[in-house]
């Protein structure tokens, strides 16, 4: 089917596509490359949040894990940096009893010193909330909508806000990564640049709690 690239303007069949929003077609990735300064200015995906719900009902036919980027949804957080007040925002704004963490999760890009943060309702399954299935690969079982933030390590700078797509690159990766395989080695990895110690060896890590 023949459209208008966005970036040249000829009429042809689209060779290629925004990953983010999936709507904007290029005649080619060198056209996609040279328009990506200002589509990456508008396109939903790449605007950036200090938060995002993660939905457990897919809005689609499809797979949840097939269809990630459908069930997330930005979400400011006013109070961000504060846990208690931002279990006391999502409460108040979307309506949940109670919230608490149900997880963290590194990134895909190898970040030691920063993870996802992530929220969820206090009894989703009692309640009868549905199983969110992409949350489940970063946080073990989990029933209801999710908040995701960013948070990390006392003495680290944290990128607050970030966009939709690196949230999606991050889920995916899990597609085919364990989760917590990958939250040791990233622990080690900071715990052994802070310390200087080789803890190669040692299968399970956590020392988000040490300051460290």
């Amino acid at each position: 089917m023949a459209t208008t690239c966005a970036a040249c303007s000829s009429f042809q069949k689209a060779k290629t596509r925004c990953s983010g929003c999936k709507e904007v077609t290029y005649c080619s990735k060198a056209c996609q490359t040279s328009h990506f300064p200002a589509h990456g200015n508008i396109c939903p995906a790449f605007q950036k949040y200090n938060c995002f719900l993660l939905h457990a009902d897919a809005q689609t036919s499809r797979p949840p894990l097939d269809e990630i980027s459908g069930q997330l949804e930005p979400f400011h957080l006013q109070n961000y940096g504060i846990e208690t007040a931002e279990i006391g925002e999502l409460k108040r704004r979307l309506g949940w009893s109670g919230a608490s963490e149900v997880g963290k999760f590194y990134d895909h890009a190898g970040s030691d010193t920063w993870y996802y943060f992530v929220y969820g309702q206090r009894g989703g399954k009692r309640e009868g909330k549905g199983r969110n299935e992409v949350a489940n690969m970063v946080c073990g079982e989990t029933h209801g909508d999710v908040a995701i933030i960013r948070s990390g390590p006392a003495g680290f700078d944290t990128p607050e806000n970030f966009s939709k797509s690196a949230l999606v690159n991050a889920l995916v990766f899990y597609k085919t990564h364990s989760r917590d395989t990958v939250f040791a080695e990233r622990e080690r990895n900071r715990f052994g640049k802070r310390t200087g110690f080789d803890l190669s060896g040692v299968p399970s890590f956590d020392a988000t709690n040490w300051n460290l």
